[in-house]
This record gives structure tokens, C-alpha cells and sequence, in this order.
């Protein structure tokens, strides 16, 4: 609690001003626990700007969010007019269909994280006082872990989504073999096939300027995805990370020392300080979520149908870009659904450990004092996509066997 120090566990000296972390200390752990998603915000122009931003930070944001409108509408536009216009092959359709549903995945998630810049920026200013406050080495050794936990998650994630996104933009319409026209011409492959009325793309230096124009355009969309992703897991390890300290707190609150008033209120000050953190960051993720859950249903259906296909065909390249697609989809939505699990249960655990702590010792109005803390947990306030769906290891079962069964009915109307 701002301005107070924990009696039951002793800070280090060097951390300590009125209460509250200084100097290079906090600025290390602030970082740790944020920097992954100040990178991936930055080429997006999202990352929220402060009092201290100056006017050529403020542009440069500008900058980049108006080039990455033009790569994502330079996406969708053209192959839209590709799939549903120049294109009447049912099975060149499909084909097409999964990249377009990718971007136009992505041109949501972006807007909704434009939308959501203030909001974002108020949870990150959240995080920033809570590590100030960890006055306590054990405080901030329970932030150091899920932290870390937050860190490794992004990382992976966003190491899978790059790593996609580099064979399916690069490697894969490099080796493809182009086909051949009637002119007995060959037509190059592009990672989006699109549709532009002014000019040919197959022509140079055209066809070198769009396919590196659809280089940066998967940077983009890949970005935005591990960006997301990145937000969820490490604003849902923080909440938590806060709560096991509540635990901790609750633990100690019969027999630590100083007065159990003091201790009563730093609890309930915790527990309303963090539930208000995880609602805020539920806001946040809210659309963005809904849009993750509808969006890999379907694009996992339709990179397990690209797959079988290109096993049919034995394409070594082929099958390698689409496995590492597939895996990088399934774990995006699995580490969704389990730090909303986390989540869920900590906040349950919360209420388990109120109860089950020796509060009979207390004074009785003290004691009284943790009904709502118990009723509170009784109803855990979560993450959820689109407010009607919690992220949980089970709507991660239900993505995956809808996702098959769209599988297996695509395959009996493709056949």
C-alpha cells in the first residue's frame, strides 16, 4: 500500500522512499515485466504516449499507424477483389479464403487496440505503481515469477508467429513453382494473391515491389497477433502475481505483527486495487479476445485442410510453413485460455484461503471485515472474449473439436 510498509517482512533499505521503490531497482523490474510489449507496440504506433512524449514521438506515432493502415488495406482490398471477383474456382477460393480471414482478423485487433490506447495505457501505468510499491523482497520476488512467466509466454508466442509468418510471406512463394499461361509465360507467386486494376504485379519491377510490400504487410499482421496475445498474458500474470501477494497478506493476518486494523485494510486495499486492474484489463481485451476465438476456429480448420494438401502433394516446404502456422495458432489460443484459467483460479483461491485462514482469532468486526473479501471471490472476475465467453482450458477444448469439425465437414464438400 502506497506510503505504508509491510511489518511482517522486511524491505531492502536502497528500495525505500515513504513506502515506495526508487531508482534503479524499479526501473530494471518495470522493464522486465513490460518491455515485450513496449516492443511490439512501438512499430505499431500504439504504445501509449505520456505527459513526457515529446511533439517528433507524438508524428512518429502518427506516422506509423497511417503506414500500417495502408499495408493492412493494401491487403484486403486487393485480395478481396482476387477471391471473390477475378477468382471462380470453389478450390483456389478456399485456398484464399484462410490468408484473407488472417487479415481481416488483424485489421480488427488493430482498431480495437487504437480504440483502446487509453485504457492500455492506464493498465501499464498500474503495473509501473504496484512494482514501486513492492516495498518487500518477498513482494517482488511473487511479481519477478509470474512476470517471468508472462515474458517467456510472449516470447514464445510471438517467436511462432514470426516464424510463420517468415516461411509463409518469403520462403514459400520463393521456392513455389510458378504456372504456367497459356503465353507458355510463367506467373511468379505471391504470398497474397491480389487483384490490382492499375497495374500487373507479375511485371518488374512491380512484382518486386508488392512482394516486398507483402513482406512488411505480414510483419504487420504477425506483429498485431503477438502483440495481443503479449497484452493478455502479461496484464493476466500481473493481476495474478498481485493476488498470490493478497494470499500471502491473508496468511499473515492473524498473528503478523502490527495492529490487525492496519492489516485488514492493506488487504482489502489489495484485493480492490487488483480486482479493479483485472476489470480494466478485461475492457482492454475484451473484443479482442472474441475476435482471437471466432478467428482460430477457422483459421485452424482451414491451415489443417492447406496441410493435408500439401502432404498430398509431399511439398517438404509447404508442409513446414503450415505445421508451424498450426502450431503457432493452436498455442496463441491455448495460452489465451490457460492465463484466464490462471486467473480464474487464483481469484477463487483467494476466497479458499480467507476462509480456511484462522479468522476466528480475530476481533469480531475485524472478522466481519472478510465477509466480502469472501463473497467477492465467490463470483472471480475474469477475462473473457467478448463478455460471454471466459478464456479457460475448456473453451480451449471447445475451439479445438469445433475447429475439427468444421475440419472434417470441409474435406466432405471439398471432396
Amino acid at each position: 500500500m502506497a506510503g505504508r510498509v509491510r511489518h511482517a517482512r522486511t524491505p531492502r533499505r536502497d528500495q525505500i522512499n515513504n513506502g515506495n521503490r526508487v531508482g534503479s531497482a524499479f526501473e530494471a523490474d518495470v522493464d522486465y515485466a513490460i518491455g515485450i510489449i513496449r516492443w511490439l507496440l512501438k512499430p505499431l504506433g500504439l504504445w501509449p504516449k505520456t505527459a513526457n512524449s515529446t511533439r517528433s514521438e507524438r508524428l512518429t506515432a502518427i506516422f506509423l499507424m497511417s503506414v500500417c493502415t495502408f499495408l493492412l488495406g493494401f491487403l484486403i482490398v486487393p485480395g478481396s477483389l482476387f477471391a471473390f471477383v477475378k477468382i471462380k474456382n470453389p478450390a483456389v477460393r478456399l485456398k484464399l479464403t484462410g490468408p484473407l480471414s488472417f487479415c481481416v482478423m488483424g485489421i480488427m485487433k488493430y482498431y480495437s487496440l487504437v480504440v483502446e490506447r487509453r485504457n492500455i495505457a492506464s493498465c501499464i501505468q498500474h503495473m509501473t505503481a504496484d512494482w514501486q510499491k513492492a516495498v518487500s523482497t518477498h513482494d517482488r520476488d511473487i511479481m519477478l515469477t509470474y512476470a517471468q512467466f508472462g515474458r517467456y509466454g510472449a516470447t514464445i508466442c510471438t517467436g511462432f508467429m514470426y516464424s510463420g509468418g517468415l516461411f509463409y510471406a518469403v520462403i514459400l512463394p520463393y521456392v513455389s513453382a510458378g504456372a504456367r499461361t497459356e503465353g507458355n509465360g510463367t506467373v511468379r507467386s505471391l504470398a497474397y494473391p491480389s487483384h490490382y486494376v492499375l497495374f500487373d504485379p507479375q511485371v518488374s519491377p512491380a512484382y518486386e515491389v508488392v512482394f516486398s510490400t507483402h513482406c512488411c504487410c505480414a510483419f504487420v499482421m504477425h506483429s498485431i497477433t503477438s502483440a495481443t496475445c503479449s497484452l493478455a498474458v502479461v496484464f493476466a500474470m500481473h493481476a495474478c502475481g498481485q493476488l498470490e501477494i493478497l494470499i500471502v497478506w491473508l496468511n499473515d493476518l492473524v498473528d503478523g505483527s502490527g495492529q490487525a486494523e492496519d492489516r485488514l485494510s492493506e488487504v482489502v486495499e489489495q484485493h480492490v486495487r487488483t480486482l479493479s486492474f483485472i476489470i480494466r484489463a478485461e475492457g482492454v481485451l475484451r473484443e479482442i479476445c472474441l475476435v482471437e476465438i471466432c478467428g482460430c476456429t477457422l483459421n485452424i480448420c482451414f491451415i489443417g485442410y492447406y496441410l493435408m494438401m500439401e502432404w498430398a502433394q509431399a511439398d517438404a516446404v509447404g508442409i513446414t510453413t503450415y505445421t508451424i502456422l498450426l502450431i503457432s495458432f493452436v498455442f496463441n489460443i491455448f495460452l489465451f485460455c490457460y492465463v484466464g484459467e490462471l486467473l480464474t483460479e487464483e481469484c477463487k483461491k483467494v476466497g479458499e484461503t480467507t476462509y480456511m485462514m484462522e479468522w476466528y482469532r480475530l476481533p469480531d468486526k475485524k472478522a466481519l471485515g472478510l465477509t466480502l473479501v469472501i463473497s467477492t471471490a465467490q463470483h472471480p472476475v475474469t477475462i473473457t472474449a467478448g463478455g460471454m465467453i471466459a478464456l479457460s482450458l475448456s473453451s480451449f477444448c471447445t475451439v479445438i473439436r469445433t475447429a475439427v469439425t468444421y475440419l472434417n465437414l470441409l474435406r466432405t464438400l471439398m471432396d
